[in-house]
């Protein structure tokens, strides 16, 4: 039987192919395409970490000219969400460090100064920005000194830092949530409401073969569809973007496991207590969406009204977000209390509200 249902379900349509394996490799080609290379900006908001009251009063010229905002920070957190083009961090003493420079720089004895450009290469906007202060720091040591009158060249050693964020490892877990909703909601549930409007499950259970084994068999088959799909997805990622599949191997196949077990069991109760599969089908698109928008697959909203009261609800987020700590993006703490609620209510609901309705 488990064999025969693989088939069916694999083999039964050209839609079924695109919606669970092709679609979602389309959708990541996309969004990548969009938020992982962004227009450059007008204008550049500028972190600094460190003090330097030397480079202040280039602060203060840059602002006059309306594209640049400069914000005092920690570390790169908003580099990390968007928030900021690039983060220059200036080492501890640097005025004092340049200063010294000065003097011994026709000496043996000179060292340059590190300052630290952080930037994300997948955007633009951020690219530019390094860019752009590259320049600005070849001349800072000559306009400095053009200033004040004296002319002697110390030069500014500038190491280059790519931020932690990665779009492509941002986006990685959300697809991964999306291919398992996919088979959960839109196969796995229509299968069932299907079978049971065909009248199959009610010929199975006039067999040898128990109802329960067929819901077994047919969340086995399920659970190979997910496993297909995340294999090919894995290797599109590896090879396309780059993106290291394996790191926090078994975090990802813990928050894998987790999402097919909450999924799977909602999708039975609705095919449970639905009987009709155009209605599952409706059901099934309100949760994807809410489940995927609400959830934060595209981008972090927590810290956004409503819907980050709602994204709090509902097990996707915490799947997701669980999925991103084995690439450092998590920003909730608890990843299991919401999803197992959502999994214990599911499988009891459906067992309370849709045993006496498994073979009408």
């Amino acid at each position: 039987m488990v064999k025969y249902l693989l088939k069916l379900e694999i083999f039964r349509s050209k839609e079924s192919t695109f919606w669970f394996i092709i679609f979602p490799i389309l959708l990541t080609f996309i969004l990548s395409s969009i938020f992982g290379n962004m227009e450059a900006n007008v204008s550049f908001d500028v972190g600094i970490m460190g003090e330097s009251k030397l480079f202040e009063n280039m602060i203060k010229e840059l602002e006059k000219t309306g594209q640049f905002s400069f914000f005092k920070v920690n570390d790169l957190e908003l580099l990390r969400e968007k928030d900021l083009d690039v983060v220059i961090e200036f080492p501890e003493n640097f005025d004092e460090d340049f200063q010294k420079s000065l003097l011994l720089s026709k000496t043996n004895l000179f060292r340059p100064i590190k300052v630290r450009i952080y930037y994300i290469p997948q955007r633009n906007d951020s690219e530019i920005a390094k860019d752009v202060f590259e320049d600005i720091f070849s001349t800072f040591d000559v306009k400095f000194y053009e200033n004040i009158g004296v002319w002697k060249e110390v030069k500014i050693k500038l190491f280059e830092q790519i931020s932690e964020f990665n779009y492509y490892e941002y986006l990685f877990p959300a697809i991964i949530v999306m291919m398992i909703m996919s088979v959960a909601f839109f196969g796995y549930t229509n299968g069932i409401s299907y079978f049971k409007r065909e009248g199959v499950l009610k010929r199975l259970s006039c067999t040898p073969y128990s109802l329960k084994r067929f819901y077994l068999d047919y969340t086995v088959v399920s659970i190979v569809q997910i496993f297909l799909s995340l294999s090919i997805f894995f290797i599109f990622e590896m090879l396309i973007y780059k993106v290291n599949v394996f790191i926090g191997f078994f975090n990802t196949i813990f928050f894998v496991t987790l999402g097919m077990a909450v999924f799977l069991s909602l999708g039975y109760f609705l095919a449970s207590v639905v009987k009709n599969p155009e209605t599952n089908v409706v059901l099934g698109n309100i949760l994807f969406q809410v489940f995927m928008f609400a959830g934060g697959f595209y981008f972090n909203v927590k810290d956004v009204k409503i819907i980050g009261d709602i994204a709090k609800l509902i097990p996707s987020t915490y799947i997701v977000d669980g999925l991103r700590k084995s690439f450092g993006f998590s920003v909730y703490e608890n990843h299991l209390f919401v999803p197992f609620v959502w999994l214990i209510v599911s499988i009891f609901a459906a067992f309370v509200f849709g045993s006496r309705k498994e073979i009408n």
